[in-house]
């Protein structure tokens, strides 16, 4: 066993729950008299899909040195739990940064730019203070609920922290979990100073057919009115929906916008994987996508937990539904509308612009609405006007343009190519311009076919003479 970790699995102990009312809530338990602060959470949630590694790591101050009860819930009984490091944090920290860095000067064509003030809105940047303290690390079963406190109390006791006891709202968050078949629960006594400090990082590694990651225990805790940053690093086979974040007020780390880009996702090698940590390299055999998401403000007002099953992972579709032609008088203004039709299984912000056609293509000369991201609904469907208004100077004819759909929440984009025409006014609108246009084209497919019959009859008539002088 470590000598900075000890900890012990109980598998089958059953306890029937009765809190007394107290100050503190689960999550983070100290003694009444003393405030407690957790400033920062970061986390490295890796799943495969029948197992996860998670590690995880606090900033934690008080108003004077203590220990504390951390109390975490987890889905299955652990298969290994062991002290990490503060590495595998700041290597994904680096990786994140070089790979957002080579996306936006392969997209820019300039580094240059980077250095003048084009950088992404958010670089990643983790800062751990200086650490403390070891681990006394229990895990318990619990079954159900009568003297889960007597039992917390007394190993609370035993390993040096005196004069806790638990409340109401932490009964009723184990009850949730209980509910949601989550009945294992880590006990942690950690040290806290009156200065802020990083505490070392522990792995967790258990089953489990989710991806998991507790917050809800946090909130209803001593803790849970403090302002704090939560990072959280979440490695899987597949993109998780943008919803299952932004529903508990998450938002994420690896967007930058500049005027139209967003990138969203980053795929892990397996060569970065072994520099993260051996555990995550160990989950995956195929290159698994990094997503990265944070919360900044107060516990109480998170959401819930991060919880993402299969069918959490988003497959991002939508089709593009336009006329193949239109037809716009040259001087005057005309609609067109286009379809945005969402049929994949996620939540998909999308914007419309339009590339290529007339040399020289000016914004002057059309506008979209809506102009920005519109947010579209599984299943749903949305609608783009677009006005043209081409210049009475711009000859007339037919042009090429491009309609592109992108989506800002999924590296996902569609295009439709149309044909626009710009003809002169005339009293039977397009429909006669488009008649002249045919009989123009009919008159040069007859001009050209009567080039190649006179060129015949010439030959013919060469050949016919060559024939009566031979004879």
């Amino acid at each position: 066993m470590n000598n900075k970790i000890g900890f012990c699995i109980a598998l089958s102990l059953a306890f029937l729950i009765s809190f007394p009312l107290i100050s503190g809530d689960g999550g983070i338990i100290g003694p009444p008299q003393i405030y407690i602060q957790e400033k920062a959470q970061n986390a490295i949630v890796a799943w495969n899909g029948t197992e996860e590694v998670l590690i995880l790591s606090i900033d934690i101050q008080s108003s004077e040195p203590t220990k504390v009860l951390r109390i975490i819930p987890l889905p299955s009984s652990p298969l290994e739990i062991k002290e990490g490091s503060f590495d595998s944090f700041t290597k994904l920290q680096d990786i994140m940064n070089e790979k957002l860095l080579e996306i936006w000067n392969h997209s820019k064509g300039n580094a240059l730019d980077y250095d003048q003030g084009g950088t992404p809105s958010r670089n990643i940047e983790i800062t751990f203070q200086d650490t403390i303290g070891a681990h006394n690390i229990t895990v318990v079963k619990i079954l159900n609920v009568t003297n889960f406190s007597n039992w917390a109390t007394d190993f609370s006791t035993s390993a040096g922290l005196a004069g806790i006891t638990f409340s109401s709202n932490f009964q009723s968050m184990v009850e949730e979990y209980l509910e949601d078949n989550i009945s294992f629960f880590v006990f942690d006594i950690i040290d806290t100073a009156e200065d802020e400090h990083s505490i070392n990082p522990i792995i967790y590694r258990f089953k489990t057919d989710f991806l998991f990651y507790p917050l809800k225990i946090t909130a209803a805790s001593d803790v849970g009115e403090t302002y704090a940053q939560v990072n959280v690093f979440c490695i899987a086979k597949g993109l998780i929906k943008e919803e299952v974040f932004s529903d508990i007020s998450f938002y994420s780390n690896l967007g930058y916008y500049w005027y139209d880009d967003l990138v969203y996702d980053i795929n892990l090698t397996e060569e970065e994987l072994n520099e993260i940590g051996p555990d995550i390299y160990n989950l995956f055999k195929d290159d698994p996508i990094l997503m990265s998401y944070y919360y900044y403000g107060r516990y109480s007002e998170l959401g819930g937990d991060i919880v993402a099953f299969e069918e959490d992972f988003a497959s991002p579709d939508f089709e593009i539904i336009a006329a193949n032609e239109v037809f716009t008088e040259r001087g005057t203004k005309n609609v067109v509308n286009l379809t945005m039709r969402n049929k994949g299984n996620t939540q998909i912000r999308a914007r419309l612009y339009i590339e290529n056609g007339i040399e020289w293509l000016q914004h002057t000369w059309f506008s979209i609405e809506p102009s920005w991201y519109v947010t579209v609904n599984e299943g749903d469907e949305t609608t783009f006007e677009i006005l043209f208004d081409i210049p009475s100077n711009i000859p007339l004819g037919d042009y090429s343009l491009t309609y592109v759909l992108d989506s800002s929440n999924y590296n996902l984009e569609k295009q439709k190519n149309i044909t626009l025409t710009v003809y002169e006014k005339t009293e039977g609108g397009p429909g006669l311009y488009q008649e002249i246009e045919n009989i123009k084209t009919n008159m040069n497919y007859l001009l050209i076919g009567s080039v190649i019959c006179l060129f015949l009859v010439v030959i013919l008539t060469v050949v016919v003479v060559i024939a009566i002088k031979k004879k």
